[in-house]
């Protein structure tokens, strides 16, 4: 008899516990933020993606009256400051600024990573955009894109050399993708990061280099006599270079690859906590505060909602994958 009391006790405690579960939820989020957010940074300090963080960080303190930290936990391809994230308690105070190495192409390329995007990292919304662009030294005879293909096709086969900021990250495989469909097999010289293989650009040792916008405009105009953009690598052209053609109207059908960032919580996020963070984030991105501070980093706001977000990183995982094993790429 009191078995039987206890179980009816017990299945009575659960349907109340699962009867009211959506609206603690819901007053998880009316309540929410109520203390500071932290915004994890998995690259260092001073990086393309640091002003990003920022800028969101005094948004939502603007909006919400909470202080943000801005934290940086670089290492590892952002593996480090991913996992960080993903293991954090799921209450909406630990973000992640994501982006795509870490979400899209890590998990194609890393045969174990300590995360499962899919699981353990909860999508919010993306937060902007910035097309590659395929420049060229002067050590290389072409102005113009149908130039440089002559001029790699009249070659030998991996005399070409294209520098990338190491092995799987995306200028590494932007070039391997545009060897794919273009046919010009080059060299490719991996270097530790962004700075030294710019370096190595502008001093005439490495012939190419598809670079993410914003760390690109700087030299574009400070060194135009080392140094052309020939294509940048998105369907439609730059605000930011709008003299500079696209991949795809040069004859290249069908490239489209851009480099971005967002922001994603803790899988196990409750959903109306993600729903109000993608909503103050779209509310940021259409403001004018927020969206000329990424227009002045040579970024482009691209609100989403959080299903299209999630539809992207999923898209672009296959597709990278794809192109990993295609070319047989491995990290040491």
């Amino acid at each position: 008899m009191r078995k039987g009391i206890t179980g009816k006790l017990a299945c009575l405690a659960a349907g109340v516990t699962l009867a009211f579960s959506p609206a603690v939820t819901f007053a998880q989020a009316q309540g929410y933020p109520n203390k500071p957010i932290k915004l994890i940074v998995a690259f260092p300090a001073g990086g393309d993606i640091d002003p990003v963080a920022r800028a969101l960080g005094e948004h939502f303190q603007a909006a919400w009256g909470q202080p943000n930290i801005v934290d940086f936990k670089p290492g590892a391809g952002a593996i480090l400051g991913t996992d960080f994230v993903a293991k954090a308690p799921p209450d909406g105070y630990t973000l992640l600024l994501c982006s795509i190495g870490a979400m899209t192409i890590n998990p194609g390329l890393y045969p174990k990573l300590p995360y499962n995007v899919e699981k353990d990292l909860e999508p919010i919304s993306l937060i902007a955009t910035t097309p590659m662009v395929l420049v060229v030294n002067r050590t290389v005879p072409a102005t113009k894109f149908a130039e440089f293909l002559v001029y790699a096709r009249s070659n030998p086969p991996g005399k070409l050399t294209f520098a990338s900021a190491g092995t799987g990250n995306v200028t590494h495989l932007t070039g391997e993708l545009f060897s794919s469909v273009t046919g010009v097999k080059m060299t490719h010289v991996p270097y530790k990061g962004s700075a030294p293989a710019l370096a190595d650009l502008l001093g005439g040792h490495v012939n190419l280099y598809f670079n993410p916008l914003p760390s690109a405009r700087g030299y574009l105009k400070s060194s135009s006599d080392k140094v052309t953009p020939l294509a940048v690598s998105t369907l439609k052209r730059s605000s930011h270079l709008p003299d500079v053609p696209t991949l795809d109207e040069l004859g290249v059908k069908g490239f489209d690859v851009k480099s971005w960032y967002g922001l994603c919580a803790p899988g196990g996020t409750p959903k109306d906590i993600v729903q109000k963070l993608n909503a103050e984030v779209v509310r940021a991105l259409n403001g004018p505060v927020f969206s000329d501070k990424l227009k002045g980093l040579g970024t482009d706001p691209a609100p989403t909602s959080v299903e299209q977000f999630t539809r992207m990183i999923r898209d672009e995982t296959v597709q990278w994958a794809k192109i990993i094993r295609e070319q047989g790429i491995k990290v040491e």
